[in-house]
């Protein structure tokens, strides 16, 4: 076990492919521009496999941490073009709560707000850890918008 995000996504929800896609494109942009920001916080982004770039596109994110630092863990990475199960993309990401856990949580919550119909997410930390902490506090200031939490991690900070 271990500090993990959980998340299911389901493109077919969305009918219109395009209507996807654009979606897709539009979170990851702006899950591309935090990354690229992160590096005035000390934190550098590789591709999934600790080393190289991270993709950031239309139909696929990939990333993880500094594998030459010894700060990757495990890739996180989601698609819509591969064949799904039933439709459903349903994965999770171990980050040992190393530095670019900031951009799992970033991208977790991007994809919650511009997918509410087709994302939802859990992780094994809540918003008495920091890292969640951070996560949100970035979000909101990075997009303006407010952060949208599972009820489940709510349930500690009540």
């Amino acid at each position: 076990m271990g500090y993990t995000h959980y998340w299911n996504f389901e493109p077919n929800r969305i009918e219109n492919t395009e209507t996807l896609r654009k979606k897709f494109k539009r979170a990851s942009k702006q899950i591309k521009s935090f990354a690229n920001w992160l590096p005035n916080k000390g934190i550098k982004i590789c591709g999934g496999l600790g080393d190289g770039k991270p993709i950031f596109n239309e139909t696929e994110i990939w990333f993880n941490g500094d594998g030459s630092e010894k700060l990757d863990h495990e890739t996180f990475n989601l698609h819509w073009s591969r064949p799904t199960t039933h439709g459903k993309h349903s994965d999770f990401c171990k980050t040992a709560r190393k530095p670019y856990d900031l951009l799992v949580c970033f991208a977790l919550l991007t994809f919650a707000e511009i997918f509410p119909e087709a994302f939802e997410f859990s992780s094994d930390g809540d918003m008495e850890d920091t890292g969640w902490q951070e996560g949100v506090e970035y979000y909101e200031l990075y997009t303006g918008k407010t952060a949208k939490l599972p009820q489940s991690m709510m349930k500690k900070a009540a």
